[in-house]
């Protein structure tokens, strides 16, 4: 799949395009172009897409036809050419891919100082365990005459505590560096359900769901899809299992006769508020204004839980970072001091 920056950069591009005048065809002939005069890794796909159009193809099926796009932005394309909103659906889709960008660079900003503070405990410990540890053990070896069995034994203690604290540390890394491996690799479920098990990233998971689903449902509702198309299709973005549940649950009340308002207050999908909201907006015309304001609330409430996340970790290294230092000071110091009682 393409990156999100690519996907955002494709769709403002063809809808500024078409908003000029210029037909779908030809703006990916241009797009084309200026791929291959930049030598970029988009010029396979934008030939493969012009190709395909070049035979009668539409932006929906060439889209398809590369492989590179997620099923709800090509479903989205295609029912926007049907209803002939494929330019507001483009900048729609533009902005989705640019949200989404955001928020993934704000959550890598916010865990970024944590890791390297990680990494400085690490070289702090090594550092400490195979130079300066030996340089006073290798002293005080030499003086174990004139101290105490007590004030030598804060150095063992020291050097044990550090060792532990190291191991852990590695640990934590390696941990870290086989959870990015397999996000990588296409096993973010997997990495998902071992972080929702913590509170706070069970919480964002569910809360980013939401978004992503309330984001994919208002674009295809502003394309013109009909309510329980645009509710079925939008499942794809729907991660969080609870989620699904309760969408599958409106989707049958749906069925049954209810707007998507009603399901979604009596499933309590968002918060009572914005629940109380849906039904209103619904009757007066404005649930495309609704929406847009539920994800506004719903993108504040994402960048608050990677904040939360981030605040928490960064004062847990910092305190282990100082607590390792200071009690090898006072490891150190402390036969120090004994030797030069014995001596006084």
């Amino acid at each position: 799949m393409l990156s999100y920056t690519d996907m955002g950069s494709f769709f403002e591009n063809m809808g500024m395009m078409i908003k000029a005048g210029i037909s779908v065809n030809e703006a990916v002939d241009l797009l084309k172009e200026e791929s291959e005069e930049e030598k970029s890794s988009l010029s396979n796909m934008y030939e493969t897409m012009s190709s395909s159009m070049s035979i009668g193809s539409s932006l929906e099926d060439a889209m398809k036809e590369t492989g590179e796009f997620p099923k709800y932005a090509t479903d989205m394309t295609g029912a926007s050419e049907y209803t002939g909103r494929l330019e507001t659906t483009l900048f729609h889709l533009a902005e989705y891919y640019r949200t989404e960008n955001s928020m993934k660079n704000t959550f890598i900003s916010a865990v970024r100082y944590p890791v390297i503070l990680l990494f400085m405990v690490i070289a702090v410990l090594i550092a400490m365990l195979t130079m300066v540890f030996p340089a006073f053990s290798g002293v005080y070896d030499n003086l174990t005459g004139s101290l105490s069995a007590s004030s030598y034994s804060y150095l063992s203690v020291s050097f044990t505590f550090c060792k532990v604290l190291l191991v852990v540390m590695i640990v934590m890394v390696a941990a870290l560096l086989t959870g990015w491996g397999m996000w990588k690799r296409g096993k973010s479920e997997n990495v998902k359900k071992i972080l929702s098990k913590i509170s706070t990233f069970r919480d964002m998971f569910d809360n980013l769901a939401l978004y992503r689903f309330t984001s994919c449902f208002d674009m295809f509702i502003s394309g013109g899809e009909m309510q329980d198309e645009a509710i079925k299709k939008s499942l794809a973005v729907a991660e969080s299992e609870e989620l699904v549940s309760k969408l599958k649950r409106c989707i049958e009340k749906m069925d049954a006769g209810d707007s998507f308002s009603q399901a979604a207050f009596e499933e309590k999908l968002y918060d009572p508020i914005s629940n109380r909201m849906l039904i209103p907006a619904e009757r007066s015309g404005m649930l495309d204004s609704i929406l847009v304001k539920i994800l506004d609330g719903l993108k504040e409430k994402n960048e608050k839980y990677i904040s939360r996340i981030a605040n928490t970790i960064e004062p847990l290294l910092t305190g282990f970072l100082m607590i390792t230092i200071g009690l090898m000071l006072i490891s150190l110091m402390v036969p120090l001091i004994g030797m030069m009682n014995s001596i006084g």
